[in-house]
This record gives structure tokens, sequence and C-alpha cells, in this order.
């Protein structure tokens, strides 16, 4: 008793304290988050609370100084509660690109985004801060004396452990992702991208190179590929398509196989390999006209590959796929139509969503052909037709999108090609694997289609040949570099004329 009693100025705060920033703060992360049935539930209420005890652990520690406490905590309060409103309103999703846009617009822009319900929502906010400081006023005991200092720091040891176990558990979630988001805007980058040579040239003339970069499609389950289900209804009735199902990649997430596909880094060269050639600054010294047109944002780990491009069109932009409100793939039509043109030397490049869990969230509803799909985002509780069928309906919808896409271009009656690859495949419950990001045979057999127009056909003959010859054979991701600079003929530059689908006898 006597312990409740000289210390319960010191209790009641911090516990008033972490109410108030877990339901403004870390709560928020957790909003979205699809659950069904008492076990996902329960799963995500214990994750929930470790991650507020380890922050209990950072904020006891602010706690101790009062000159530290009324400095750093309202900044950190106001910040990161802004974010948990926005996370809890919009789902936005707090990254690099999200801080970067925070730090760099002008301030004339920073006013106009400022509106009245803005101006109310900072005021609650500072009146639950002078509500807190109030509360702070009152402890009169010695902190750093106090026992509960014993659980802050079992509190903030307990961050480090679980992120030791599993990685990004509590830094992809608020607050520590915000964290994460100033440091890495922060980090210079680690990318250097080699210089090209200013008499590189090209002798193709208005040819239009249409790049879809796919997202966690896997080969075996496209209809194209011989998959029992009908996932491909539209496109096993396209002609002169052609589907490759022998594609091969080492790299089972986004960031690596990104910085592989898009440069002349092979997938056997060492992780830590970043210097090298964009195919973007390729293109551009061969005066040709790059677009990268995207769902979302740019990863720091792969971003100075797609500033390369002459420009950029992004989607949705400060919503990933960590987002559970995220648009679908088709709003990328608006940018595509406003800038494919005819008679242009133009390289367009769309990165999709695709099949990224979670996978109910990347299609509409019109493409649930196959029932019953997944309700709860924790896979532990999932039946696995449940989460096939999720799955291979955002098969479904890749069909719809890259059907739709064919026929803008085909309508143009040009010469084009459109080059379709997954970055990797993903994990469906083989051998207890689900997802991608892992030693898995099926994250590492991704999807690839490739179309090409009737006027391409009849200017480009033996293209269409060596396409087809090449259909069925083992290639790697390697060949989509090599590939693009000998369709188009780039001179005075080296590339591996092996690794290219464009030439007969390769693979």
């Amino acid at each position: 008793m006597n312990f409740i009693k000289k210390y319960k100025q010191q209790i009641y705060f911090h516990l008033i304290l972490n109410l108030i920033v877990a339901f403004s703060i870390t709560l928020s992360s957790y909003y979205h988050i699809p659950l069904s049935g008492f076990k996902s539930y329960t799963i995500y209420f214990v994750h929930f609370l470790l991650l507020q005890f380890s922050f209990f652990g950072i904020l006891y520690l602010l706690s101790i100084n009062k000159y530290v406490f009324y400095t750093i905590f309202p900044i950190l309060f106001l910040s990161l509660s802004l974010l948990g409103f926005y996370k809890y309103s919009l789902d936005i999703t707090i990254s690099m690109d999200l801080i970067e846009a925070i730090f760099q617009v002008s301030l004339m822009v920073s006013l106009d985004l400022i509106s009245g319900y803005t101006l109310l929502l900072i005021a609650v906010f500072l009146l639950i801060l002078f509500f807190i400081f109030r509360l702070y006023s009152r402890i009169s005991v010695n902190q750093l004396k106090s026992p509960l200092l014993f659980l802050a720091v079992i509190g903030v040891i307990s961050y480090f452990i679980v992120e030791k176990i599993r990685h990004d558990t509590f830094n992809s979630r608020l607050p520590y992702v915000a964290f994460h988001g100033v440091k890495d805007y922060l980090t210079s980058d680690e990318i250097t991208l080699k210089k090209v040579p200013v008499e590189v040239t090209s002798e193709k003339e208005n040819v239009s190179f249409i790049f879809v970069l796919g997202e966690s499609v896997r080969s075996d389950h496209m209809q194209l590929n011989g998959y029992q289900k009908e996932t491909n209804p539209r496109l096993v009735k396209r002609k002169n398509l052609i589907s490759y199902k022998n594609l091969y990649t080492e790299n089972t997430h986004t960031v690596a196989s990104i910085k592989q596909i898009l440069t002349d880094k092979s997938i056997d060269d060492p992780d830590d390999y970043n210097d090298f050639y964009s195919i973007y600054s390729i293109l551009n010294t061969a005066d040709f006209n790059t677009y990268w047109i995207a769902n979302g944002d740019i990863v720091k780990g792969y971003e100075p590959i797609i500033k390369s491009n002459k420009k950029l069109l992004l989607v949705d932009k400060f919503k990933t796929v960590m987002s559970f409100n995220k648009s679908l793939d088709q709003e990328m039509f608006i940018s595509f139509d406003s800038i494919y043109k005819k008679k242009e030397n133009q390289f367009i490049s769309m990165h999709m969503i695709g099949s990224h869990w979670w996978y109910e969230n990347r299609y509409s509803d019109e493409f649930r052909k196959f029932n019953p799909v997944i309700k709860s985002k924790y896979i532990p509780s999932l039946k696995e037709e449940n989460l096939l069928n999720s799955y291979d309906n955002t098969i479904v919808y890749l069909d719809y999108f890259l059907d739709e896409l064919i026929k803008r271009v085909d309508k143009n009656n040009d010469s084009s090609i459109v080059m379709y690859v997954s970055d990797h495949g993903e994990s469906l419950g083989e051998n207890g694997k689900w997802l991608h990001a892992q030693e898995a045979e099926a994250c590492k057999n991704p999807a690839m289609i490739v179309w090409y127009s009737d006027r391409f056909k009849n200017k480009y003959p033996e293209y269409v040949a060596s396409l087809n010859e090449n259909a069925t054979k083992k290639i790697t991701t390697d060949f989509f570099y090599h590939s693009v600079i000998d369709f188009y003929k780039i001179e005075n530059f080296n590339y591996d004329r092996y690794q290219s689908i464009f030439r007969k006898g390769n693979f």
C-alpha cells in the first residue's frame, strides 16, 4: 500500500499518457487491418500491447528529465498524432516518400493544405498536450529511482528482441515507422548510377515499348501456362501474345528484383553491388522519352534508378502495399492515356501493386470470380481454398488490366510491343511458407507475357520468330536489360547479346 501511495501520481500519469498515445498514435496502425475470428483479433491485440509497451519504455525515459520532456515530447506527440490521424482517416503509408514531401514542400503549398479542420485538430492535440503537462507537473517522486524504471528498460529491450526475431514487426508501424522514414530520408543514396557515354545512339524510330512490372505473380497460376482455373479468360483469346512459363529469378523481394531487372546487375552479383547502369539512362542518352507510371511510392532502395526516367507519374503516392485502402492498378490508365503517343520514341514503364498481400484489396468486386475468399489478414487462421481463391482473383484482375492496356495500344495501329514481367512469385502454403521475400521455389518463377501489334509483326518478323523460339526456354530476369538494348539496337554501348530474347539461339 505504501508503494502505491508513494508512486500513485507517477503511475497515474504514465497510465494516462500511454492510453492517450495508444489511441492517438499506436492503434492507428491496426485500424485498417482486416481481421476475422477470435484468434486473429487476439494475436493482433497482443501485438498492439507489445508495441505500446516498447514505446512506454521510450516515453518513460523521456520523462525522467523535465527539460527533455518539455522540449522533445511536444514535437513527438504533435507530429505523430497528426500522422496517426491521417493513418486512421486515409490509411496513408508512413514512408520516406511522405517524409520527403513533408520536409520539402514549399511554404505556400503547406499553407494551401492547411484547412480549418486541420487547425481544429491541432487545437485539440494542443489541449491534450496541456492536460498531459498538468499531470506531469504533479509527479513528486524521483523517476530515476522509481521501480517503473525497470519496466521501462524492459520495454526498450523488448523492441530490440522482437525486431531481431522478426524484422519490421514494430518498425513498420507507428511510431517507429515515422522514425525510420526520417532516417531513410536523411540517409544518402547507396546506389551509384554509372554515367552513359554521350555517343550512345539508336537506329530505331517511332517504336513504342510498354513495360509492365508486376508484383508477386507466379507463373504456374496463369491459365496461359496450363493452370486449371480460368485466371486469364481475356488473354487466352488474344493473338500475338506469348507467355513465358520458365522465367527464373533468385531475387524474391521487390527492391532486389527491381535493382536487377532495370540495370546491368546480374542475379549472380552480390547483394551489396550497387554500381551499375540504369536502362533508363541509356535510353535517355539515345534520345528516347522514358516514363515511369506507378501505383504507389518509390522505395529508396531503387529510387535513383526510377528517377533516371525523364518523367514520373505516381498514382496514390502516399499509399503503398502497406495500406489497406489502396487505389486499384487501373487508375494508372489515366496517366498512360495522357502520355501514350504515336510516332514518338518512347519507353513507358508501369509498376503495378499486382498480387501483393493483402489480396482482397487488389481487385474490385466484379473480379471476385472464385469463392469463398479470405476475410482476415492473419494467415494461420485462413483456409487454403479461400487464400488460393483470393490470390487467383488478383490474377483475373491482372488479366483484365493487361487486356485493357493492349486495347489502348492496339487501337493506335502502330509498331508497338507490351512486355509484362513480375518481379517475383509468391508462396501460397507450400512447405509451410507464405507470401515472398524468402527462399522458396514458388517465389523464384514469376510470370512473363509479351504481346506485339500486327504492324510490329510485319516490320520485325525476325524479332517475332525469336520471341516464339525463346518462349519455352529457361531464362533469368537478367534478360530484360540486355533485351531492351538489343531491341533498340543501341550503338556504342556494350551489353550481352546472348541474353536477348530478340535473338535466336540464345539461352
